[in-house]
């Protein structure tokens, strides 16, 4: 009759380390392993918040997950609130979608009174000679059957002074449709220029409906596809011709952030 191989006893476990049923671990040990486990998550979490082109946050599931799991008295007590997970996921989403549509972001925009009063298209050139750009609220100025050029202007944006030389204008946006990149109370450098690419951001000329800024999508050789970030707004198919695209968006000031 064979017997079965030997095999060595554990180690003895004092009274005062019961054992974990499952894992056969001292219970001590295992609840630290567990909460190493649990620290480790939460290190990985907030460097992903720094992250710039981590995928996680544009997945709201991510973001609804994560603030559960933080919230979660099982987890450790200084993990960050739900309204700052959500805050930080919008911010890593800005900078992922700036990064792809190569736009700047920055603070609070540098406005100032202008120093020459008139519509945009007199004061282009001189605001050009003293690096500033002439500052216009979208929703406010431009409307449909008025034309950019003759909309007057009361106050000018000082341009970075690592900017490419050329002619800009600035504009305060209003709306929600290209969440998350940009926000109602939000201003956007524009490079003056009918020359358009797939994925920028540009600021052009809707028929029937005044000016938006939008990303450009599909390029043919008579028309643009002008989508939102957000999935809430159809995209908008306009005729590609001079008139059309005033510029492209390069930089984003958002008095909310400092970056």
């Amino acid at each position: 009759m064979r017997h079965p191989p030997h095999r060595p006893t554990a180690p003895f476990q004092g009274h005062d380390e019961p054992l974990d049923g499952q894992s056969g671990e001292p219970r001590d040990e295992r609840l630290a392993t567990i909460r190493g486990q649990q620290q480790l998550a939460e290190l990985a979490a907030r460097a992903e918040m720094e992250r710039r082109d981590s995928p996680y946050y544009a997945d709201t599931r991510v973001v609804d997950w994560l603030a559960r799991e933080v919230e979660s008295p099982h987890r450790a007590s200084e993990g960050w609130s739900r309204a700052q997970i959500r805050a930080a996921a919008a911010r890593l989403r800005a900078k992922v979608e700036a990064a792809r549509l190569k736009v700047r972001l920055a603070g609070a925009p540098p406005v100032e009174r202008a120093p020459v009063a008139g519509m945009i298209a007199d004061v282009l050139d001189v605001a050009r000679a003293r690096h500033f750009a002439p500052q216009l609220e979208l929703g406010a100025a431009a409307g449909v059957g008025r034309d950019l050029w003759d909309e007057p202007c009361e106050q000018w944006v000082r341009i970075p002074d690592d900017t490419p030389a050329g002619s800009y204008v600035s504009l305060r946006v209003v709306g929600e449709s290209m969440d998350p990149l940009l926000h109602t109370g939000d201003s956007v450098l524009v490079q003056v220029g009918a020359a358009v690419a797939r994925d920028t951001v540009v600021l052009a000329r809707v028929p029937d409906a005044g000016y938006v800024v939008k990303r450009v999508g599909r390029v043919t050789r008579a028309e643009l596809e002008l989508q939102s970030l957000n999935d809430a707004f159809p995209p908008i198919v306009v005729p590609r011709d001079e008139r059309t695209v005033v510029g492209t968006v390069v930089l984003r000031w958002c008095p909310h952030t400092s970056r």
